[in-house]
């Protein structure tokens, strides 16, 4: 996650990536067998803007305890 916000901090998108053979890759890219490879992160600039969120604002789903 913090690459993935650094990345967007200088301007580029990123997506996460399932759903590879993760032995084809390790092998495409010579990848050493004691490394494992947990998920790719694809890191660009986006053809078209990203759809905008539909997250409930903070204060909409959180109450808190007062005295």
């Amino acid at each position: 996650m913090q690459l993935m916000l650094a990345a967007r901090a200088r301007g580029y998108d990123t997506v996460p990536m399932g759903g590879y053979h993760k032995g084809q890759f390790m092998e495409a890219f010579q990848i050493p067998e004691h490394y494992r490879s947990v998920m790719l992160i694809a890191v660009g600039k986006a053809a078209a803007p990203a759809r905008p969120t539909v997250r409930l604002p903070l204060e909409d789903i959180v109450s808190y305890n007062t005295l």
